[in-house]
């Protein structure tokens, strides 16, 4: 009950504190052309999520008083990456700056928190990885994921609802490791599960006519949440394939648009609408549509996650790849059709 308690709140008070936001925040203008919005609109409406998710915790806390080394790292981590991302929202830092003091908090995370040192490949197979090469895998992970969830972070609804449903499918397969080897993975659960719900408060204000946007305050926080929490489960045990296959669709998404765009030789730290949910918004899909093909993605990868979790190494693999390959071949095929769109117009 105290549980339900903790996640109630996270959905209120982020549910308030993104309202206050649509009066308080500076408006995000739609100066730029990878800008899919028309009008000035409220931004840093992930201050709601931060808001949401500390109060949340706190309950959690209150029942649940042992609050590990390891738990407190990740929240001070996504806390800082989620200021980090208010002081953008407001002064525009500029890219190379945000990602100095990205690594920086990505380092202090792998040097004093967990690392992932052992990487399972199938069963009775690992990969022992020590602590530099786990360090640095564990440094990759979380700065990938930030801005993967920051990237796709360009259309209502999409980034954070998507990641919103991935924290839920994580939440679940650390429940079900948690139950099976009895080990404290609950505590991601836990964790996972309010910043979901804190995500969903915001979601309100965001989805009907995207009233505010989360700003980098949100995909900066949301990402490292995500970034800190799958590498802390992977410590406990849980597969990291099975944290990757849960957000899966904003990874191909992200991923694939930075080779497609290496390939053109294109400054890959400047911004840009080369992203294909971008394309698709561009050629007058809604944003509502494109974000609920996302989330279908997402639940979808997330339900083989789960259901492979509770098998075998092998089978977390072979539900990757199962999952990968469609997306890949969805989110080319989709590219290639939107871009032939675009040009036509732009011929006519």
């Amino acid at each position: 009950m105290n549980f339900l308690v903790a996640c109630f709140i996270a959905l209120l008070v982020a549910w308030i504190a993104t309202r206050l936001m649509m009066v308080w925040a500076i408006p995000d203008v739609p100066d730029a052309e990878r800008k899919l919005h028309r009008a000035p609109t409220p931004s840093s409406g992930g201050i709601g999520i931060m808001a949401g998710t500390l109060a949340g915790l706190g309950v959690f806390y209150l029942w649940l008083p042992h609050v590990t080394p390891d738990m407190a790292l990740c929240l001070a981590i996504s806390l800082a990456g989620g200021l980090l991302g208010f002081f953008d929202d407001r002064a525009a830092l500029g890219p190379k700056i945000k990602l100095l003091i990205l690594l920086t908090l990505a380092l202090g995370f792998v040097i004093f928190g967990p690392r992932l040192e052992v990487l399972p490949l199938w069963d009775g197979m690992s990969w022992h990885l020590g602590p530099v090469l786990g360090g640095l895998g564990t440094l990759m992970w979380l700065l990938v994921i930030v801005n993967v969830v920051n990237f796709m972070d360009g259309a209502n609804g999409l980034s954070i609802g998507s990641s919103m449903v991935g924290l839920i499918f994580l939440s679940v397969v650390c429940g079900f490791f948690s139950f099976t080897q009895n080990n404290p993975a609950f505590l991601v659960t836990g964790y996972g599960l309010i910043c979901a719900l804190a995500c969903a408060g915001f979601l309100y204000w965001n989805i009907t006519g995207g009233r505010i946007f989360a700003g980098d305050s949100g995909a900066l926080f949301v990402g490292l949440t995500i970034g800190t929490l799958g590498a802390w489960a992977g410590t406990m045990g849980v597969h990291p394939l099975s944290v990757a296959t849960c957000f899966l669709p904003l990874l191909s998404d992200s991923l694939l648009t930075l080779v497609w765009r290496a390939r053109r030789k294109a400054n890959l730290l400047m911004p840009h609408a080369d992203h294909v949910y971008q394309l698709a918004i561009r050629n007058g899909q809604s944003h509502l549509h494109v974000a609920s093909l996302y989330w279908l993605g997402s639940a979808l990868c997330g339900v083989v996650a789960v259901r492979a979790s509770t098998a075998s190494d092998t089978l977390i693999c072979l539900g990757f790849v199962l999952c990968l390959l469609p997306l890949i071949l969805i989110l080319e095929h989709r590219r290639g059709h939107y871009l032939a769109l675009l040009s036509k117009q732009a011929g006519e």
